[in-house]
């Protein structure tokens, strides 16, 4: 149990520090004319140090033995606690606001002269994808608890929603920056963020270690807290807060499932009987189908 509570709480912890030395570099590190990086600014260090100082005490945290979840993506992620559970709530809850406001920034951007939207279509499809991963987040976790089949499409919702927030914010703001430093924290968490979604899903094939998948979350959310000291517009911080919570509900489940004694939580029931389904059991045979099988068997 305790170190269970220590891997999120290390991330948090890496997160504060980073958003707090972010905030210096950027006030600091940067020409106020031009906005290019200062040469040698000691706050581009002290951003360098306290990165590289997060990724590797969190990949040691998450060294060690884990334990196998292959066949079942509920084993694995099933919440034990209502810290968890609130979590993954609060993460999308906070993914909706920002698909909202996504779609709110796309819609009252102004028309150019060939009547298009000035800001890229990026944006409308990042706050659809948003809209679905914080419905996807919301379904899974009560599915889960009810030991009901979980829609293999809504597992991949966020990643898929981090994919067009890359494409978003290159298209908008990274491109036109003059200096990675301005973008680079941003940029890793979203990275990162993608990474452990599309890792979460792996754990259930077996082509992942659990280890792996806890390293992903925690990096994922504390990189997604560093990115808030860059003063965002509301979406993006409504969508880096709610990657930042899914993120670490996710690790502190997986983590506590990981630690029990006892065996690994049972898939659902109807996953013994699904022929030829995905490894997460997401597919349940129709009744019907079923009796007509045993009838003319």
């Amino acid at each position: 149990m305790r170190k269970t509570l220590l891997l999120p709480a290390a991330a948090v912890a890496a997160g504060v520090v980073g958003l707090l030395v972010r905030w210096l570099y950027l006030k600091n590190g940067f020409e106020v004319g031009t906005g290019l990086p200062v040469s040698g600014a000691p706050t581009m260090w002290a951003m360098l140090l306290v990165s590289v100082a997060a990724v590797v005490v969190l990949a040691l945290l998450c060294r060690g033995k884990h334990r196998k979840f292959d066949q079942c993506y509920t084993g694995a992620f099933l919440p034990r606690g209502m810290l968890w559970t609130a979590g993954a709530l609060a993460g999308a809850v906070l993914l909706v606001v920002g698909g909202f406001l996504a779609l709110a920034a796309w819609v009252s951007s102004p028309l150019d002269e060939y009547g298009q939207r000035t800001m890229s279509v990026s944006w409308l499809l990042l706050g659809v994808l948003a809209l679905l991963a914080g419905a996807g987040i919301y379904l899974i976790q009560q599915k889960m608890r009810r030991g009901l089949p979980i829609l293999t499409g809504w597992t991949a919702m966020p990643g898929f929603a981090c994919c067009l927030w890359i494409m978003a914010n290159y298209y908008t703001y990274w491109a036109a920056e003059p200096s990675l430093g301005k973008y680079g924290i941003p940029m890793l968490a979203v990275a990162l963020s993608l990474l452990a979604c599309l890792e979460m899903g792996a754990l259930a094939f077996g082509k992942v270690g659990t280890g792996v998948v806890l390293f992903l979350c925690l990096a994922g959310a504390a990189f997604d807290l560093m990115a808030l000291a860059d003063g965002l517009p509301l979406a993006d911080t409504a969508l880096y807060l709610g990657m930042a919570f899914y993120l670490l509900a996710t690790a502190g489940a997986l983590a506590d499932n990981d630690a029990r004694a006892d065996a690994p939580p049972p898939c659902a029931a109807h996953c013994a009987q699904c022929a030829g389904c995905a490894p997460m059991g997401t597919v349940q045979v129709p009744e019907k189908k079923k009796k007509g099988k045993s009838a003319r068997s």
